[in-house]
């Protein structure tokens, strides 16, 4: 992935810690602070997905097909027909 270099500050304990993480990780202070910025995005586009998604099954009409949906699907299974 193309990398892109940008300049920040930050407070000297903040720095410190990113510090020790890396040479315990044994990797770079970008590479630390990449990650860790990655995983917060990452970590808020899935709580807007959940947010959405729990937006859609409080719509009655949806969460009404939903459950007719996978009542059918149990009919349909051999795993529910055989017992």
């Amino acid at each position: 992935m193309p990398m892109k270099k940008v300049a920040i500050s930050l407070p000297e304990p903040v720095l410190k810690t990113v510090d020790q993480l890396a040479a315990r990780r044994g990797e770079s202070r970008s590479r630390v602070i990449a990650t860790i910025l990655s995983r917060v995005t990452q970590v808020k586009r899935d709580r807007e997905i959940i947010a959405q998604i729990n937006a859609l099954f409080t719509d009655e009409t949806i969460a009404t097909e939903q459950k007719r949906t996978a009542d059918k699907f149990l009919r349909m299974s051999p795993s529910t027909k055989d017992k």
